[in-house]
C-alpha cells in the first residue's frame, strides 16, 4: 500500500510516496508564481495548483505501481481564495493571503465586531489578508461577478473539487478564512452577513481526516492513478506541518523557520492572549494550535546577506562554530517590516544597536542571527504568560541549515528541543492524515514519527546558556527603546 500526502503551498506544490511502514520513497515538486496586477494586490492563477498537483503526483510516482496508491490527503496554504461558477471553473484568479486591497473592509469588519470582538470569535483579528474582508471587498467592488459565482472557494475545497468533485474545506482551513466560529466549528452568519454576500457562496464543511471520496474517473487519468483511491479530508500547511514534525500533545511547540518564523502550540483549549495569539482547531480532535508568525525573521538574514556579504549560507555558517554568543554588546532589531509578535508595534523599524569601531560585517550577521532567536524568545515568553506551559520545541526550517543558528535557537529555549530529519512536514502531515484514514497506521503520532524522526538537540553548556541569557536582557532594553521610539511600548 502507498500513500501520498501533497502540499499545495504559495511557492509550488510537492508531493511524497510513503509505504505503509512509513518510509517516504519518492518526492515531486513543481513551482508556480504570484501575479500582482496592482499595488497591494497579490493574485495566483488557481488553475496552475491543479497543474501542480498532477506533475509532482506523476513524478513521485513513476517507476511504481500506481495501482497500489490507495489513499492521499492535502495540506494547503491558508485564506488564498477565489471565485468559481458550477462546474468549479474559475472566473477570477486566487486573492492570496498576501493580498491587501481589502482594507478599507477590515477596518469596517473591526469597528462592527470589535477588534477583540471578531479576535474572540474567529481567532483572528480583522486583516485584509482574511476571507471575512476580502468577501466584503468584492461585494462592493464586483457585486455582479459576486452575484454569478457559485462559490467562493480556497485552495482546499478547490482542489478537492478536482479529486473527488465535492468542494470541500476543513476547520483548519475555514478559521484562516475568518468566517467560522471557533465554538460552532461552523460558518459565522453574523460575519458572513456583515460581508454583503450570500452564504450560499462557502462551501460544504468536514473534519480533517474525513473521508470526502475517490477520484473521479477524470481525476484519476490526470494525476496517472486509478479511481480507487480514496481522498480524505486535509487541513491548513501550519497544521500539517504540526502534525508531521509529532507536534500532537499538549505543551509542544513547532517552530518553523522560513521567510516568516511561525510558532504553533498544541492546547486542549482555545488560547487567546492580549497579544493575539491565534487559536484554532487541531487535526487531532479535541485539541487546539495556538499560532504566533514572528514577521520578517527568516527574511532579515536573506536581506544582510544580500546587501552586504553576497556569500553563500554554508560559507557564511561555517564562520560562527565559536562556542559562544556574537559581539557581545551588539544588538539587532528584526523588525523590517514593522513589529509584529508579541509586541505590535507596527511602525517599528529594524535597527542595529551597539555598532563599534571593533565591529565587522560578520559580527553584524551574527547579532542578525542572534536578534531573530531573541525575538523567538520573547515569543515563547508570551506563551508561557497565556497559559501554555511549553515543555518540548521541535524546529524545522531553513535556519537548520546554520548550526550556529540553530545552536542560538537551543541555548535559548528552556524545554526539550528537537530538529526534524526531513524538511517536508506540511507533506507528512497530509500523508499521517491519508495513511490514518486508509488504516496503515494506527493514529497521526504513530504516522509521524514513522516518517519524521525527531533528532534531540544538546545544548548543555551551562556558560553559554548564561552568555546568551545576560545578552537577551540586553535585547529586551533595546526592544523597549525602540518601541519608545516608535511611539509604543512592548507588551512583553
Amino acid at each position: 500500500m502507498y500513500i501520498l500526502g501533497i502540499d499545495v503551498g504559495t511557492n509550488g506544490t510537492k508531493t511524497l510516496l510513503v509505504d505503509a511502514e512509513g518510509r517516504i520513497l519518492a518526492r515531486g515538486y513543481k513551482g508556480y508564481g504570484l501575479i500582482t496586477p496592482g499595488q497591494g494586490m497579490v493574485e495566483q492563477d488557481a488553475n496552475l495548483w491543479w497543474e501542480a498537483v498532477q506533475s509532482s503526483v506523476r513524478q513521485a510516482c513513476a517507476g511504481v505501481d500506481a495501482r497500489q496508491v490507495a489513499a492521499l490527503s492535502l495540506s494547503t496554504q491558508g485564506a488564498s481564495s477565489l471565485l468559481v461558477d458550477a462546474a468549479g471553473r474559475p472566473l477570477t484568479n486566487a486573492y492570496t493571503w498576501m493580498d491587501g486591497r481589502a482594507h478599507a473592509q477590515a477596518a469596517e469588519l473591526a469597528v462592527a465586531f470589535g477588534l477583540d470582538g471578531i479576535y474572540r470569535k474567529t481567532g483572528w483579528r480583522a486583516s485584509p489578508a482574511l476571507d471575512a474582508a476580502k468577501l466584503m471587498w468584492l461585494a462592493r467592488n464586483e457585486p455582479d461577478l459576486l452575484g454569478s459565482a457559485d462559490k467562493f472557494l480556497s485552495t482546499l475545497e478547490f482542489v478537492n473539487q478536482r479529486l473527488v468533485g465535492r468542494a470541500v474545506i476543513d476547520p483548519t482551513n475555514a478559521a484562516i478564512r475568518q468566517l467560522m466560529d471557533l465554538e460552532t466549528l461552523a460558518w459565522d452568519p453574523g460575519i458572513v452577513a456583515a460581508t454583503g454576500a450570500d452564504p450560499r457562496l462557502l462551501p460544504e464543511m468536514a473534519g480533517s481526516g474525513e473521508p470526502i471520496g475517490s477520484l473521479t474517473a477524470d481525476a484519476a487519468e490526470a494525476l496517472g492513478l486509478h479511481t480507487g483511491v480514496q481522498v480524505f479530508n486535509g487541513a491548513h500547511d501550519q497544521y500539517c506541518a504540526c502534525l508531521g514534525s509529532s507536534i500532537t500533545r499538549p505543551g509542544e511547540i513547532m517552530l518553523s523557520t522560513g521567510t516568516a518564523w511561525v510558532l504553533m502550540a498544541v492546547t486542549g483549549k482555545p488560547l487567546f492572549s492580549a497579544s493575539h495569539i491565534t487559536p484554532g482547531p487541531h487535526i487531532e480532535k479535541g485539541l487546539w494550535g495556538a499560532m504566533a508568525a514572528l514577521g520578517s525573521a527568516g527574511a532579515a538574514l536573506d536581506w544582510f546577506k544580500n546587501k552586504f556579504l553576497a556569500e553563500e549560507y554554508e560559507s557564511l555558517s561555517a564562520r560562527f562554530d565559536e562556542e559562544r554568543p556574537g559581539a557581545e554588546a551588539l544588538y539587532f532589531l528584526p523588525w523590517l517590516a514593522g513589529g509584529g509578535f508579541p509586541a505590535a508595534v507596527l511602525r517599528a523599524r529594524a535597527a542595529f544597536l551597539g555598532l563599534g569601531l571593533e565591529h565587522d560585517r560578520y559580527d553584524a550577521a551574527r547579532a542578525v542571527m542572534e536578534g531573530v532567536a531573541f525575538q523567538m524568545r520573547m515569543s515563547l515568553e508570551e506563551y508561557g504568560k497565556s497559559g501554555c506551559a511549553v515543555t518540548s520545541m521541535r524546529v524545522m526550517g531553513g535556519a537548520l541549515n546554520s548550526r550556529f543558528w540553530t545552536r542560538a535557537i537551543g541555548y535559548n529555549v528552556d524545554c526539550e528541543v528537537s530538529t526534524m530529519a526531513e524538511t517536508d512536514s506540511a507533506c507528512i502531515g497530509a500523508a499521517a492524515v491519508a495513511g490514518v484514514g486508509a488504516g496503515a497506521f494506527p493514529d497521526f503520532r504513530t504516522a509521524a514519527l514513522l516518517m519524521n524522526k525527531p533528532l534531540p538537540l544538546a545544548c548543555d553548556d551551562g556558560a553559554l546558556r548564561r552568555a546568551y541569557s545576560a545578552k537577551y536582557e540586553g535585547y529586551r532594553e533595546a526592544w523597549a527603546l525602540v518601541s519608545k521610539l516608535y511611539g509604543s511600548s512592548p507588551s512583553a
